[in-house]
C-alpha cells in the first residue's frame, strides 16, 4: 500500500510539473533555432569576409599575365568576385581587378552589373581605357552610360580616341548636345571630327580615320625615322603599318611599309624606296565593297582618296572586322524578314513595327495555301491518311528551297556568283535533290506500304516530294538574282518568300496527284 501511494504522489507531482516542463522545452527549442540562424549568419558572413580577403591571393594565383580574358568558362567567377568587391567598398582591390580585365572583355560583361555597381565601377576606369570601353558599349548601353554622366566625363574619353571612333560615339548623341562637345576640342579635331561626321553612313568615308603618317618623296629614310619616333612619343597616331608618300599637293603616289623603313640605308629618299599604290577607295565607296577589297588583296589597312588623288585618310582592319560582322548579321537578318537595327534591347513596339508588315505577308501566303487545300478538300475527306503527309511535302521543300537561298545569297555576298553560273547551279543542285529523293522516296514508300497498306499512297508521297524539291531549287536559286535585279537586296525576304512558294506549290502537287492516282 505504501508503495502505491508513492508512486501516486509521484505521477502527480510530475502531473503539476508537465506545464513547467513543457515551457522549458518551448524556451530551449527557440534558443536553438536563435543560434542556429545566428551560427549560419556568421558562417556566411564569414565565407563572404574570406572571399573578398582572398581576392589579392586569387588575382596572383589565377592572373599572371597583364590581361584577364573574359570566357564563358570564368565570366561567372569575375562578375561574382567584382560584385562581392563592390558589396564590400574594397575599391583598390576592385581598382585591380579592373585593371586586369581589358575595356573590350569589360564592355562584354557590362549587363551583368546594377546600376548601382556601375556607379561604382566608373570612377576606378582610366581616362584611356573608359574611351575604349566607350567604344565597345553597344549603342544601348552607351546612350545610358552617357545620359547618366557629365558633359566634361564625355569630352575627357573623347579626347582619347581617334576620329572615326569619336564619330561613332557623337552621332548617338543629340545634335545640341554634339555640337557643345565639339566646341570644347581643339579646332583642328574638330574639323576632322565634322568632316567625317557628312560622310553617308555605310561608305568608306564614314569608315576612315584622317589620322595617317604620309612624308613627302624627297624625304630620307633617316628624317622619316625621326619624325615617325616623334609623332610615336607624343601618341599622335596609332595603329601604323604603312608610311604614305604625297607629293606637295598631297597627291598620293606611293607608301613604304614599316619593316623596310627599318632595313634601308638612312641616306635613302622615300621616292626611292616606296611602293606605287596596289589599291586605293574613295570616301562615297560603300562599306561592303571597300570588305571585298581587304579580302582579296589580305589588307590591313587601305588609303582613301579624292577623284583627284588627294590624300584623305586610311581605313584600317579593325574597322572592316565590324564591317564584317554587321554585314554578315545583315543578311541572316533579312533573309527572315527582320531588321538589322533589331536585337533584343529593342522595345516592344519598336519590335512590332518592323515584324508587322511580314506577319501581314504571311497571313496573305497562309491564306493562298489555305485556298490550295480547299480545291481538294474531296479527296481529303475520301482519303484522310493525305493530311498526315502534307506537312512532309511542305517542309522537305522548305529546307532544301531555303539551303538554296543560302548559297545563293551567300555566293551574291562573296562577289564570286553571277548570272551566267545559275545554269551549272541549277543541273548540280537538281541532280543531288533527284538523288536525295529517290532514296528519301523508297523509304517513304516502304513506311506507306507497311504502315496503310497502300502503295499507291507511298507512290504520290515520294512523286510529289521530288517534283516540289526541283521547284523549291528553281525558287530558292531565282528570288535573289530577281531581287538583286530589282536594285533590291538578294537576301531581303528571301527565306520568307521561298517557305510560301514551297508551301502552296507542294500542297498542290501532292493533292492534284493524289486525285489522279488514288481516285479510281
Amino acid at each position: 500500500m505504501a508503495e502505491g501511494r508513492g508512486i501516486g504522489n509521484v505521477q502527480n507531482k510530475l502531473i503539476h510539473l508537465t506545464p513547467l516542463l513543457i515551457k522549458i522545452n518551448f524556451i530551449y527549442c527557440i534558443y536553438y533555432i536563435t543560434c542556429t540562424v545566428k551560427n549560419l549568419c556568421c558562417c556566411q558572413y564569414k565565407n563572404d569576409s574570406q572571399l573578398v580577403l582572398n581576392i589579392d591571393f586569387w588575382v596572383m594565383a589565377e592572373i599572371s599575365q597583364q590581361y584577364l580574358p573574359i570566357t564563358e568558362r570564368n565570366r561567372d567567377q569575375i562578375v561574382r568576385v567584382s560584385k562581392k568587391l563592390i558589396q564590400f567598398r574594397k575599391s583598390a582591390r576592385l581598382s585591380a581587378l579592373l585593371e586586369k580585365i581589358h575595356a573590350a572583355d569589360l564592355a562584354r560583361i557590362w549587363k551583368d552589373y546594377s546600376d548601382i555597381e556601375k556607379s561604382h565601377i566608373i570612377p576606378l576606369i582610366s581616362p584611356e581605357k573608359g574611351a575604349v570601353f566607350l567604344s565597345e558599349l553597344d549603342t544601348l548601353q552607351r546612350g545610358e552610360l552617357i545620359k547618366s554622366q557629365n558633359t566634361d566625363w564625355i569630352i575627357d574619353r573623347l579626347e582619347e580616341l581617334s576620329p572615326d571612333d569619336s564619330v561613332d560615339i557623337l552621332k548617338d548623341l543629340p545634335v545640341r548636345e554634339a555640337n557643345f562637345i565639339l566646341k570644347r576640342f581643339d579646332r583642328s579635331h574638330s574639323q576632322q571630327i565634322k568632316d567625317l561626321m557628312n560622310y553617308p553612313e555605310e561608305t568608306a568615308g564614314a569608315l576612315m580615320t584622317s589620322e595617317f603618317f604620309a612624308v613627302l618623296s624627297n624625304a630620307t629614310v633617316e628624317s622619316i625615322t625621326a619624325q615617325f619616333r616623334k609623332e610615336r612619343e607624343l601618341q599622335e597616331i596609332e595603329d601604323i603599318h604603312f608610311i604614305y608618300v604625297v607629293d606637295k599637293k598631297n597627291h598620293l603616289i606611293g607608301y613604304i611599309p614599316l619593316r623596310k623603313l627599318i632595313l634601308e640605308n638612312p641616306k635613302k629618299k622615300a621616292i626611292d624606296i616606296m611602293t606605287p599604290p596596289l589599291v586605293a577607295v574613295h570616301p562615297e565607296m560603300d562599306q561592303e565593297e571597300v570588305a571585298k577589297l581587304f579580302q582579296n588583296f589580305d589588307l590591313i589597312s587601305i588609303p582613301v582618296i579624292t577623284k583627284e588623288n588627294v590624300l584623305l585618310g586610311r581605313i584600317t582592319i579593325d574597322d572592316i572586322i565590324d564591317v564584317l560582322e554587321e554585314e554578315a548579321s545583315e543578311d541572316v537578318y533579312k533573309m527572315f524578314g527582320l531588321n538589322k537595327e533589331e536585337n533584343f534591347s529593342n522595345g516592344i513596339f519598336l519590335a512590332l513595327r518592323h515584324r508587322f508588315p511580314w506577319m501581314l505577308i504571311n497571313i496573305f501566303t497562309t491564306t493562298l495555301s489555305a485556298l490550295t487545300i480547299g480545291i481538294f478538300t474531296g479527296i481529303i475527306e475520301q482519303f484522310v491518311v493525305l493530311a498526315l503527309f502534307m506537312p512532309m511535302v511542305a517542309a522537305i521543300g522548305g529546307s532544301t528551297g531555303n539551303q538554296m537561298v543560302a548559297m545563293v545569297v551567300r555566293g551574291l555576298a562573296i562577289g564570286n556568283l553571277h548570272w551566267r553560273d545559275i545554269r551549272w547551279i541549277l543541273i548540280r543542285d537538281i541532280t543531288t535533290v533527284i538523288l536525295g529523293s529517290l532514296a528519301i522516296g523508297s523509304m517513304v514508300s516502304l513506311t506507306c506500304y507497311l504502315l496503310f497498306d497502300n502503295a499507291m499512297l507511298g507512290l504520290v508521297v515520294a512523286i510529289a516530294m521530288l517534283l516540289n524539291m526541283i521547284f523549291a531549287t528553281f525558287v530558292g536559286a531565282s528570288i535573289p538574282f530577281i531581287l538583286r535585279s530589282l536594285k533590291m537586296d538578294p537576301a531581303y525576304g528571301s527565306s520568307i518568300l521561298v517557305a510560301a512558294s514551297t508551301d502552296i506549290m507542294g500542297f498542290f502537287i501532292f493533292l492534284a496527284l493524289a486525285s489522279i492516282v488514288l481516285i479510281k
